[in-house]
């Protein structure tokens, strides 16, 4: 991915952004299979094929509506057909869990949120366009 601001990537349900993100830290796990064994003359040996493959985000920010605060307080958690819209405009799309949300209220200042939200069963990876 090219240089990009931080601020153009966005995370939307139904083609809705739910939370105005401050800050993201999004993790792409593709869990590796080791086969090390005896005949591996003491190197490490790793499958290509991944054994779990997971996209982990925390996000910071204000809520834009109430979609990840009915989540958490209803106990649904699932957050379904959600999109991560990379700064390239390439999307990561998939069902994601609301794992925690935290709210911060200063007194003399906009309310905030921190979350983490997990992938859940199969994602889609789509590049940008040209």
């Amino acid at each position: 991915m090219a240089k990009a601001v931080g601020r153009t990537l966005i995370v939307r349900k139904d083609s809705t952004v739910i939370a105005s993100l401050r800050t993201k830290t999004i993790s792409i796990n593709n869990e590796p299979i080791d086969v090390t064994d005896d005949d591996s003359t003491g190197f490490r040996e790793l499958l290509e094929a991944s054994g779990q493959r997971q996209i982990d985000a925390s996000v910071e920010g204000l809520l834009s509506n109430d979609t990840l605060i009915t989540a958490a307080a209803t106990g649904t958690a699932l957050i379904d057909a959600c999109e991560i819209e990379l700064p390239s405009g390439a999307i990561i799309a998939g069902n994601f869990r609301l794992n925690s949300i935290e709210l911060g209220a200063p007194y003399n200042d906009a309310v905030t949120f921190s979350g983490e939200l997990h992938s859940t069963g199969a994602f889609t990876f789509t590049a940008a366009g040209p």
